[in-house]
């Protein structure tokens, strides 16, 4: 996503239904107190949300489309340096459910993002519902 490249955000590691995310600590991304910016933490949480998704729905993933319907982040504390985000797809039967259905179909999905500084302390978390629809069968 261009988006993502352009903040710094990189998908480092991807798995079915698993994905991870990093966010550079760098000048572009950090707020007046020194700290990764709020809305740069919510990007790489939703990159690594995106592509769980994506690792969960690989065998149609070209026949599907999602994008983003709602999402809930908090920010536990200040997160500085490096950030890794760890996101899940939180139905693991979701393949399965979706293997069935038809081009034209609407489904929902829900990721969950956990987002750790350097030290592995939780900096934040987010969870994310994506709106899909089959694309081709």
């Amino acid at each position: 996503m261009p988006f993502q490249k352009f903040a710094g955000v990189e998908v480092t590691d991807l798995a079915d239904g698993r994905a991870v995310a990093a966010l550079p600590e760098g000048g572009d991304t950090l707020n007046h107190v020194g700290t990764q910016h709020a809305a740069a933490l919510f990007l790489v949480a939703e990159a690594a949300a995106g592509s769980a998704l994506a690792g969960a729905l690989r065998e149609r993933i070209t026949g599907i489309s999602f994008v983003l319907r709602q999402s809930a982040i908090s920010y536990d504390k200040k997160a500085g340096g490096t950030i890794r985000s760890v996101a899940t797809v939180v139905d693991a039967h979701l393949p399965a459910r979706v293997a069935g259905l038809a081009a034209g179909e609407r489904f929902e999905a829900v990721a969950r993002s956990l987002l750790h500084n350097a030290q592995g302390e939780t900096v934040a978390e987010a969870v994310f519902t994506y709106h899909c629809r089959v694309l081709a069968a």
